[in-house]
């Protein structure tokens, strides 16, 4: 008995033995012989973003590739320019898609027959690792549906689609870029603009809020940046005037009018773009001549970004330079012509003169001080490190009229408004207590003051 058991316990552990065999040897191996046939299939067997540079070569014009900065590809032979990333994906994934049809002939002993003895078209390329390979690209076979190729790597001649080979033949505008610009807002994180050599504005804005770093350091004006960026990032809509030019002059591109520069996020690099004059034909005043520093394309620009590009700097910064809380602040002191008057908010929220008279005070009153204050708007800065003369002539050494706010005995804010003048608009010189530059605003300071003055001490 006890034999049976351990000569039926030997069989099974045979069969199961033979079984593990017969899997790693015949089914496994078959399996193994698949995978390899499918990887001698695929027409390219390595990694598409090992590639750094590759040249289209063709008997016209080759076209030379180069991978930059960011994962961004650029033409560099015959003309300088970006390429379009759509048109090179393209080509890379009909490359990596492609499969061998047919192993022609192992060992070629003419390569004349398929038109490989010299071909006229041909892809070499460098790798960030591994030997640089070229594939050589033959006549079509007599069908005409397949092309003869062969790596310089290999002996054995192939046969792959046509249409990957119609694409490698393309001329270089199928490759090159369709815009001055090729970005998105959301890639943009600084803007420079040249206007002349002491005329230079930098805004950037480093994730959350934009800053203008010069010429002066100050608060951005969001709205208006997110308008020049979203101009910007149109460029895309630009039309293409010459591919190639030794005469920049006839564009006013050698001397440019204006140069901007655009900083770009996730490590792309920087943009710099060249103005030049404004188109002179009928029906085109409204375009302006551009191109990108270190490409050849030169496309147009629209007028209202260049118009955009050519605004003051104030244009660029915060308007209202007080941020104190209104919910918050409930006392006011007013100081004008030797007269101190305060003003207190009570638990409901109304407003009153304490001093020197006790008087209620009507909410449009309380609305003027702020249009003075709170919601002032910079239309110039007159001074950002102000010297003692500029301090004199803008009249903010003896303020005419001080407003200053506080959250019971907290002072959270104050502004001092100077002498007035008037070009075209009235404008008054003011600063606030957060910074030292000096301000112009054209709002209308002391008639609004004179308004307070006579309800708080007019018979109403």
């Amino acid at each position: 008995m006890v034999m049976k058991i351990i000569k039926s316990a030997v069989a099974l552990v045979s069969v199961i033995v033979v079984g593990i065999m017969v899997y790693f040897f015949v089914y496994k191996a078959e399996e193994l012989k698949k995978e390899r046939e499918t990887l001698e299939r695929h027409f390219i067997r390595f990694d598409l973003d090992n590639i750094n540079h590759f040249v289209l070569v063709r008997p016209d014009s080759s076209i030379t590739f180069e991978r930059g900065i960011g994962r961004v590809w650029n033409i560099i032979d015959p003309i300088k320019s970006e390429a379009s990333g759509e048109e090179l994906q393209k080509l890379f994934s009909m490359l990596n898609d492609s499969e061998i049809l047919f192993t022609v002939d192992e060992k070629p002993k003419n390569l004349t027959v398929y038109g490989l003895d010299n071909p006229h078209y041909y892809m070499a390329m460098n790798y960030d690792t591994g030997e640089p390979d070229t594939i050589f690209v033959g006549n079509d076979t007599p069908d005409g549906t397949m092309t003869y190729m062969r790596f310089a790597s290999e002996k054995r001649v192939l046969t792959v689609d046509k249409g990957l080979t119609v694409r490698m033949k393309w001329p270089v505008r199928t490759y090159r870029a369709r815009t001055v610009l090729n970005l998105v807002d959301e890639d943009i994180k600084g803007i420079e603009i040249n206007r002349s050599d002491m005329d230079k504005i930098v805004m950037e804005n480093p994730g959350f809020s934009w800053f203008m770093k010069e010429p002066w350091q100050y608060r951005g004006d969001e709205k208006n940046i997110k308008e020049l960026v979203k101009l910007i990032s149109d460029t895309a809509k630009t039309t293409l005037v010459e591919e190639k030019t030794d005469n920049l002059a006839q564009y006013g591109l050698d001397n440019p009018s204006l140069i901007f520069t655009v900083s770009l996020k996730f490590g792309m690099p920087d943009k710099m773009i060249l103005v030049g004059k404004r188109l002179e034909k009928l029906g085109a005043k409204h375009l302006w001549y551009a191109k990108q520093f270190d490409n050849d394309l030169i496309f147009t620009l629209d007028n209202t970004l260049v118009d955009t590009l050519n605004r003051v700097p104030e244009w660029f910064i915060e308007k209202n330079p007080m941020s104190f809380d209104k919910e918050r602040m409930n006392k006011i002191v007013l100081e004008t012509g030797g007269s101190k008057i305060v003003f207190i908010k009570d638990a409901q929220r109304n407003w009153s003169v304490v001093s020197p008279i006790d008087k209620n005070i009507r909410v449009e009153t309380i609305n003027k001080i702020y249009g003075c204050s709170r919601h002032i708007l910079i239309h110039h800065l007159f001074a950002y490190n102000p010297t003692e003369k500029e301090i004199k002539t803008a009249g903010l050494d003896k303020p005419t009229i001080k407003m200053t706010f506080y959250y019971n005995d907290e002072e959270l804010e104050n502004i001092a408004f100077g002498n007035s003048f008037t070009e075209e608009a009235p404008n008054i010189y003011f600063r606030t207590s957060a910074s030292p530059i000096l301000f112009i605003s054209q709002s209308p300071v002391t008639a609004d003051i004179n308004k307070v003055l006579e309800e708080v001490f007019g018979d109403s």
